[in-house]
Parts: structure tokens; sequence; C-alpha cells
């Protein structure tokens, strides 16, 4: 966790998807960082049978200025895996919507740690995103609407932005403090993150799966559909 977000019980989680294979994440990232986001979490699938990313555990980070070195990001080869990780951490979990469903993003009646998840990569939330969700908030638009502006959404990073400014305000977190530059101000990074490589507990984790996932492939292949006879 950044010492940006405050340290009490109240924790933020920002839920991506690289289904497709080496999206560019970096705008994300940054506003990951800009907000105190404990993790991001990244699904891409992962195939059993080659164990292989369906899509990749590698994503761009155009846009990010550094700050993907500043947020903790994991990888997961479901939405189902991501869900259960975050009930393990006690998230409610929001699906951020274009569609006016759900409540109002500054009007969310936001409990504790939460989770956000983003249709960064396809527009609209996929079915799978959707299943994980407990609740959808979306960002309203104000003042006269027309045919054709009630039709218009904004980019998924500034209603990503917007909505994680409302809930930092809810989990009162600090704000950050703002660097001059010599072209614009920036916002001051946290210090420089350290990770312990020799313990990635997370990181076995997903290798059992992976193994559990190779065997069940492996079983099917020899009992049920009878093509392993093919290759004796």
């Amino acid at each position: 966790m950044t010492s940006s977000a405050v340290k009490n019980s109240i924790e933020l989680y920002m839920v991506l998807s690289n289904k497709s294979g080496r999206q560019n994440l970096g705008t994300y990232l940054r506003t990951a960082s800009a907000f105190g986001t404990t993790q991001v979490l990244v699904e891409s699938e992962v195939n059993a049978w080659l164990d292989i990313a369906v899509g990749s555990e590698r994503f761009g980070t155009h846009g990010a200025h550094r700050a993907q070195k500043y947020v903790d990001v994991v990888h997961f080869d479901e939405f189902a895996e991501a869900r259960a990780y975050l009930k393990s951490k006690g998230c409610t979990i929001f699906g951020l919507s274009q569609q006016p469903v759900g409540s109002f993003a500054h009007a969310t009646p936001y409990e504790g740690t939460s989770a956000f998840v983003i249709d960064n990569e396809f527009p609209g939330l996929s079915e799978e995103q959707r299943a994980i969700c407990d609740n959808f908030v979306h960002v309203p638009f104000h003042g006269e609407q027309t045919e054709v502006s009630s039709k218009l959404v904004l980019d998924t990073t500034v209603v990503t932005a917007i909505t994680l400014h409302h809930f930092t305000v809810f989990a009162q977190f600090p704000v950050r403090a703002i660097e001059a530059t010599s072209s614009q101000g920036k916002f001051m990074l946290d210090a420089y993150p350290t990770y312990d490589p020799t313990h990635n507990k997370r990181g076995e984790e997903k290798a059992a799966m992976r193994e559990a996932k190779r065997a069940n492939a492996d079983d099917g292949l020899s009992e049920d559909n009878g093509l392993g006879s093919m290759f004796e």
C-alpha cells in the first residue's frame, strides 16, 4: 500500500483487463497512483493446455510517466479469481458503467475497502466483469441533453478518475502535494517501493493453479474425448 493511502482499514483496488494482449495501461496506472490505489489487478486468461497467457502479463505503460513503478500490479487468470482475492480483502466490488445503471459515483454510499472494475479493453463491461461486481456506479452528465449528446460517453480514464476522486473523498485519503516543474505542476510520487523477490505468495499460488489446470486438461484428453490414443 502506498503511503498516500490513508493508514486505516480502508483500501482501494482497481481491476483492469488485458485479455487481448499488450494493452496500454499507462494512463490507468498513473490514475491509480494519483489516488493512492493499493493494488491494480490485471486479468489475462491462461491457456491451460499450453500454460501461456491468452493476452499477456505484459502491457504498455505509455502515459504512465513512471507511475507504473509505484503501483503494485497483480495478475490473475480469470475475473472469478480476482473476485475471490478481493473478497478475501473485504472488498465491495463496483463496476464502472457508462450507462445510467446503479448509483451516481458522487452519491454512492461507500462503506469501506472497495474495488472498481474498469472497461478499459472493450466498450462496456463484459459479462465476466459484470458477474464479479456487487454494485454498479456511473458518472452522470449535467445540463440539458440533446438526442446526440445523450449518446456520447466520456473517456474511460476520465470516468475512472472522477469515480476514484469521490471514493477517496469518502475514505479521507490525504491530498497529494504538487511539485512545481518548468512547464506545469505534477503530483508528488511516494518513495520508490521495494519488493522481496524471494517471497512471492501470489506467484506461488498462480503456479499451483496452472499446474492443477494442466493436470485437469491432461485427464480430459486421455479419458473424455478419446484423443489420448492418438499420441501413443
